[in-house]
């Protein structure tokens, strides 16, 4: 799943990193001695890029140090002032909500577009940005699971998103650094098992899908990874995420749409949107593009799950290794790309991903980066200092599907939403906007069926242990919420570490605290204002996440991520 969350590496500028010979040798006190050095830089106060230091007067906080620069993004289109009618309003001015707003112009219709923060301020400006012809949950999967049917309309609706990018830069004119590149798709280990019932069945139903891919063998090339067998996934693109955008932005203002930006909604409706200030727009439809839906609505959060992902930025000599995309068949897999700077190239590494809202420890063992950076120098040995980490929230769909179109809330008519890209959020949120400009204008896709929030999944042995994962996080999560000595953390708060995190019980509430780097304390209700579930420390993120439906909220409880759609609410001597 390709996402991501970038921060620079806390307390540093460039560092070596561990190296990767070292590894097998290590006894496990030294490997802890490792881990713990890791978690220090993670929690220091020199932490580059925290939230509560990233243009707070402008409302711009959650923000990564990313290799696109997401740090340094400030609104420029204005607060919406007034109440307005229009055709569509969009919610969220990600890569998907400007796609849809885009092709919605085009056609002459009327958008309003209200974004939180900044356009670009969410996930789009964490992503990795693979614009990826593989269907990173495997096309024979989809054949099996859904049809034959649905895996050639995914490769159709996949090939179509990179050529809508294409001919957008070109008739936009938007400088993004697009260009086509390889993708391969190689085995987590290399084993004839792995080969023969995995690449085999992937290379048959990706033909059929209608991709020309080839089995091809590198040989080791380190400037390959060292990879040996692979599919070679011919056409992807690649390209500065938050570049785009802003050409988007600028293309649907030049055509008559309007950007409002410090706007946050806070309740939608049939029709209507209203934000936080009670201005309300209203429109003949209405799309929630924001990574998950703000509603209430179980038919689409129970039948999708938040994942963290984490990516790591380490620099190379510029060719050092092959422009292209990697992936390989891990469960969660690992995604590779580079991307250039001027001096040098940047190594783009992603993988260990995990459930979102999990505890504090369990975030922690093993540290996620620890082992990535472990992954990565055992293949591209030309992996140097590491300038980047980051992490990212993605929507892992029960059947492997994304979920865009109408809400199947059977109260709306006229809301759309766009969700469970499956990490695959620049490629998802370009189909996006092509099937709801469709479904919007003309009422029907031939995709529809395919990527509709109201299809029955299938009654097969991966939805049933998937729901019931999701099920279990959930009830945990409200069964928290509700129970005494549940769920607290043991820590008191006066032994917590500057910049850390814990849930603690005052009374009958519980309450998340915070003591900040200068060692001030502040505390706010644990309780998720989405559907009330109680939220957990995140330590590498500096965050707290909601196990349910995995809303996130910095360390000073502002919301980053819905589908809340209000921050944490400060704790009193009552809560």
């Amino acid at each position: 799943m390709c996402l991501v969350v970038l921060c620079k590496w806390p307390g540093f500028k460039s560092r070596p990193g561990l190296d990767a010979s070292e590894f097998p040798k290590m006894s496990a006190s030294t490997l802890q001695e490792a881990r713990s050095k890791l978690v220090t830089m993670a929690t220091s106060g020199e932490r580059a890029a925290s939230p509560g230091q990233i243009s707070v007067d402008k409302g711009i906080y959650g923000l990564r140090h990313t290799v696109w620069e997401q740090q340094d993004i400030v609104p420029i289109y204005p607060k919406i002032q007034k109440d307005e009618t229009t055709d569509v309003v969009i919610v969220g001015a990600g890569m998907s909500g400007l796609s849809t707003a885009y092709n919605l112009v085009k056609e002459g219709k009327k958008v309003v577009v209200l974004e939180a923060k900044a356009r670009g301020s969410g996930m789009t400006g964490r992503t990795t940005a693979h614009i990826m012809t593989w269907y990173d949950d495997f096309y024979y999967k989809i054949s099996e699971r859904h049809s034959e049917e649905f895996c050639k309309i995914v490769g159709e609706s996949y090939r179509a998103a990179i050529d809508f990018v294409a001919q957008t830069v070109d008739e936009e004119g938007i400088d993004c650094k697009f260009c086509k590149v390889d993708g391969y798709l190689f085995p987590h280990e290399q084993s004839d098992k792995v080969i023969q019932d995995i690449l085999r069945k992937e290379f048959n139903a990706a033909k059929m899908a209608g991709f020309d891919v080839k089995m091809v063998n590198l040989n080791g090339d380190p400037a390959c990874g060292k990879i040996s067998d692979a599919i070679l996934f011919p056409g992807n693109g690649d390209f500065n995420p938050l570049m785009y955008i802003n050409g988007l932005a600028k293309a649907i203002v030049k055509r008559g749409g309007k950007i409002y930006e410090r706007s946050r909604v806070t309740k939608n409706e049939d029709h209507k949107v209203t934000t936080e200030d009670g201005i309300n727009v209203t429109a003949d439809a209405v799309v929630l593009a924001t990574n998950s839906p703000l509603n209430h609505n179980l038919a689409i959060h129970a039948r999708q799950e938040a994942q963290r992902t984490y990516v790591i930025g380490f620099r190379i000599q510029k060719g050092a290794v092959k422009k292209a995309q990697w992936w390989d068949t891990n469960d969660p897999y690992h995604y590779v790309r580079t991307e250039e700077k001027e001096d040098y190239d940047v190594l783009i590494v992603g993988g260990n991903d995990n459930a979102s809202g999990i505890s504090a420890e369990a975030y922690m063992k093993p540290h996620p980066f620890l082992s990535l950076e472990k992954w990565t120098r055992e293949r591209w040995t030309a992996a140097e200092d590491i300038l980047y980490t980051w992490t990212g929230q993605v929507y892992e769909p029960i059947d492997s599907l994304h979920l865009i179109g109408k809400d199947p809330n059977p109260t709306t008519d006229s809301v759309y939403i766009v969700t469970g890209d499956s990490g695959q959020g620049m490629t998802g949120g370009t189909i996006a906007g092509i099937l709801l400009k469709d479904l919007i204008l003309k009422g029907e896709n031939p995709w529809e069926k395919v990527y509709s929030p109201s299809r029955l999944p299938p009654f097969d042995k991966a939805t049933i242990h998937t729901t019931a994962e999701i099920i279990d996080h959930s009830v945990k999560g409200y069964i928290t919420s509700r129970t005494p000595g549940i769920g607290s953390d043991a820590v008191d708060i006066e032994d917590l570490l500057p910049d850390s995190g814990a849930i603690k019980e005052q009374g009958l509430h519980k309450i998340a605290v915070y003591r900040d780097q200068n060692g001030k304390i502040h505390k706010y209700s644990a309780v998720c204002p989405h559907m009330k579930c109680i939220v957990q420390w995140n330590p590498i993120d500096k965050s707290w996440d909601c196990p349910c439906h995995g809303s996130i909220f910095d360390a000073f409880g502002r919301c980053v991520n819905g589908p809340a759609k209000a921050d944490l609410a400060p704790a009193t001597e009552s809560s």
